[in-house]
This record gives C-alpha cells, structure tokens and sequence, in this order.
C-alpha cells in the first residue's frame, strides 16, 4: 500500500488526542522490558536476531546475537546513541537514525514515542464505518530527532495502527512501516512490522517480535564502559 493521497485536513479534535493516544503503540509497551527481535529482508538475505533492553527511564540496549557479532551491542541514552564493540571501552557516537540491522534504526524498533515526542497537528478521513481511517499529522516537538514529521494512519473503529509515514522536511516520504500482524491479548504489541525504505526503492525488512516480558534490566548494562555493560550482560542469562 502506497503513500497517503492528499484529501481534506481538519484541526484535531479531543477525540483525534484520544485515537492518538489509544493508538501508540510504544507508549503501550512495558515501562521496563526485555525482547528478541528477528530483522530480516524480504528480497531475501541473512536474517538478524537481536535481544533489546529497555530501562524505565528511556534507555535501551541492543545486542547482536549473531555469533559473528560477538560482544557489539548499541545503547540508547538520553544524550544520543552509542555503538560499543568489543576490546574497546570508550563508545562510538552514530547518527540517530543510524540502521542497527541492515536497514531498520532502533527508533522504528521499538516503536515511535508518538504521545511523548511529536504534536497532533491535523486530521484528515477516509471511509467510512468499520473501513474509516484517520490520517493523524503529526510534527516533532524537539530537534534531534530522527524524524520531523510523521503520518499516523489508524484504523478508527478499533483504533490500530496501519501504518506510519516517515516523511521528509520536503514533505516526501522517505519510510514507512507497516504494521502486518499482531499479538494475541489486549495489549497493543505488533508481532510483525514491515519497514520499507522508499528513497532506495521500496527496499523491504520484516521486524518479528519473538519475545517480550517486563523485566528490570540491570542498571549497569547502560553504562558507556563497556566492560562494565558487557560484565551485567553475561548475568543476565540472555
């Protein structure tokens, strides 16, 4: 499914803030969790098997677990994002929207912090009963992050996300992630997302959610030392 064609906008509304907020999908996560993701392109390829922590104060740390890629791991800290390897223990710092898996950045991964980072601008409609959509605009309330603007486009009867526009200051999208499958239960965990990357070509990866439990990492595994990070790694049993 392609890009969004232009159609009438409207102010948004208190319930537009309410399908925004039902609909956003990290602000559902748990505060603190851990999780194993599989990355893997859809032309065909090496799939990626990554284990992910993530702290109540926004911090995540990515592993690698491809036994070729031993003991490098990324950390999410609130003063940008850092690639640790092994043998070294002063880290690297990467752009935010640097690809930790081929081609999907940590951002898209663990979901868009929609509610927290961007404000709802406009509202626009398609269709109607159980087929309405609405097409949530959407701008960054800071600079830095990886993203300006966004298109939310939700499905409004059970308010689930279909898909998010990754959209340039130009107004082009750039990405896009759709949501393809999800989680058995109430809580609103996509258990399949495909990210395409479509300023080179529609080139496509699948993230698969395997696992994901609440769980209190240990602090010291988002140090910036990383004998310190890897040392709290090997206890964790991941």
């Amino acid at each position: 499914m392609g890009p969004v064609s232009p159609a009438a906008a409207a102010p948004p509304t208190a319930a537009d803030r309410e399908l925004l907020a039902r609909s956003d999908v990290a602000a559902h996560a748990p505060d603190a969790f851990r999780a194993r993701v599989r990355v893997r392109p859809l032309a065909g390829g090496a799939a990626r098997e990554l284990e992910i922590w993530k702290g109540e104060g926004g911090e995540a740390l990515v592993r690698l677990l491809d036994p070729s890629q031993r003991g490098k791991f990324f950390l999410q800290r609130p003063e940008g994002l850092f690639l640790i390897t092994p043998g070294t223990r002063q880290p690297v710092r990467l752009d935010p929207s640097h690809r930790l898996a081929g081609g999907v950045s940590l951002q898209e991964i663990l979901g868009l912090r929609l509610g927290r980072d961007y404000e709802l601008v406009d509202v626009r409609r398609h269709g109607s009963g159980a087929q309405a959509q609405a097409v949530l605009a959407l701008t960054a309330k800071a600079d830095g992050l990886p993203h300006a603007r966004v298109r939310w486009v939700v499905r409004v009867a059970d308010a689930r996300p279909l898909r998010a526009e990754l959209l340039l200051p130009s107004g082009k999208v750039a990405r896009m992630l759709e949501f393809r499958d999800w989680g058995a239960g109430s809580r609103l965990a996509p258990r399949q997302l495909v990210v395409k990357d479509l300023l080179r070509g529609g080139q496509a990866f699948a993230v698969e959610l395997l696992e994901l439990a609440a769980a209190e990492p240990p602090p010291a595994i988002f140090a910036l030392d990383g004998d310190a990070a890897r040392a709290a790694l090997g206890g964790t049993g991941g």
